[in-house]
């Protein structure tokens, strides 16, 4: 297909794309709400959801290489029943879909980060507050209706990391997720052409843009200011510098190392999922520091350029380590098939992040809801076709992978240390 009739079908798809809580619910994919957030906000808002680090082969490759792999049916098996429940952290949920920790999401508008988490509890999904959060721990937990857990970093201060902590524990969050990938933050190269900064400021170079979009405007300019409210109190400038200064500047740890992962275990009595993971032998280090499960994960193409896709990755990490951790994926996620995907290549769920941001941008709290029954639909129309009764039924072979793919990563000597 030439670019100029993929670029008129993707207009023809933005315009027939319906809005309004009533006209969300027949959006019928996330692929169509990524669209109708496109047309709700600013490009420059646009870009800093949907773009990535450097030249974005890692965030594409996320998407692409789900595209290869491919699903094996199963041929006259009662699939009546769809049960997607799916077993972690020690508790049964509806769904093995997680919402995923997303910073900053008011610049979407529509309520940000309390929108989805509204929408996240009427599903019983579980919500992953960001440490980077527009709203505070407290302020969304205030709003929260499903269980909560924490996503923190090894920053340079473990008084703050540890007021986080307990201030996590008492807004009612029953598991950390340790993001290890962002010793600093990389360039968004789209970011820096747009001039996009946190709060976004309205200049001669995207007013156009807002103009056209007077709710999304009105949303920015009312209501508390867009910053770390996280740490406000606790850390100088945490709303005044921009997102990346003030990470960079005030906060990276560039000697954060596996023994501060073990001062976390002593510090957090429940489960602590390790974020950013993509080999075996870190997933084993995760293990040995006290982790309960690991995140395979690229920080969704947004950190450094070049990574193998998170799906890449999993197979290795869960031959490796699967007997021991709970395994989970983010990056790519788009559909109920994707999510089978990640299953049967070892993940026990999945996380999503830009889907329901997605959701918030093009209609608050219904966009998020719609954007998990699109998840839902999908997943349990993915079990009928592929012969599977139970979520909890799908493994590895229900699905291949190209054999240029390595499922065995470790060294020999990581090998013998299991």
């Amino acid at each position: 297909m030439s670019n100029t009739m993929q670029g008129i079908i993707e207009f023809g798809k933005m315009l027939a794309a319906p809005s309004g809580p009533r006209g969300i619910q027949a959006v019928p994919s996330n692929a169509d709400m990524r669209l109708l957030a496109k047309r709700k906000v600013p490009k420059m808002i646009f870009d800093f959801i949907d773009g990535g680090g450097g030249d974005e082969i890692t965030l594409r490759a996320n998407e692409k290489d789900l595209q290869d792999v491919i699903l094996l049916p199963r041929s006259l098996v009662d699939v009546r029943l769809q049960d997607t429940t799916a077993t972690f952290a020690g508790d049964n949920f509806g769904l093995p879909v997680i919402m995923g920790p997303a910073g900053l999401v008011r610049v979407a508008g529509s309520g940000g980060e309390l929108s989805a988490v509204r929408a996240a509890g009427k599903k019983g999904v579980p919500y992953v507050i960001s440490t980077s959060s527009a709203f505070s721990i407290e302020e969304i937990a205030a709003e929260a209706t499903g269980p909560l857990w924490f996503q923190l970093y090894l920053w340079r201060s473990k008084e703050l990391v540890k007021n986080l902590i307990d201030r996590a524990k008492e807004a009612g969050c029953t598991a950390l997720v340790l993001t290890v990938d962002v010793p600093l933050n990389a360039n968004r190269i789209r970011d820096l052409r747009n001039g996009m900064s946190i709060p976004p400021k309205v200049t001669l170079r995207n007013a156009y843009e807002a103009a056209r979009r007077p709710k999304w405007l009105k949303g920015i300019m009312t209501g508390p200011p867009i910053g770390f409210r996280n740490l406000q109190g606790i850390a100088q400038g945490s709303s005044a510098l921009s997102h990346s200064e003030f990470i960079n500047k005030e906060l990276a740890n560039l000697g954060a190392t596996w023994e501060d992962l073990e001062w976390l275990r002593r510090q957090w009595d429940g489960p602590i999922y390790v974020k950013g993971i993509l080999t075996a032998e870190d997933a084993i280090r995760a293990r040995e520091a006290g982790a309960n499960g690991v995140i395979v994960s690229n920080h969704g193409g947004r950190q450094l350029d070049g990574l193998p896709s998170s799906i890449r990755a999993l197979p290795a990490i869960a031959e490796a380590v699967g007997r021991d951790l709970e395994i989970f994926m983010d990056g790519g996620i788009r559909t109920g098939s994707d999510v089978l995907k990640a299953k049967a290549l070892g993940a026990t769920a999945v996380l999503i992040a830009r889907p329901w941001v997605f959701g918030v941008a093009a209609a608050g709290e219904a966009g998020v809801e719609r954007v998990i029954s699109i998840f839902e639909q999908e997943i349990q129309q993915s079990l009928a076709l592929l012969g599977a009764a139970r979520f909890e039924d799908i493994d590895s072979g229900f699905a291949s992978f190209p054999q240029s793919w390595e499922r065995n990563a470790m060294t020999p000597d990581l090998a013998l240390n299991r």
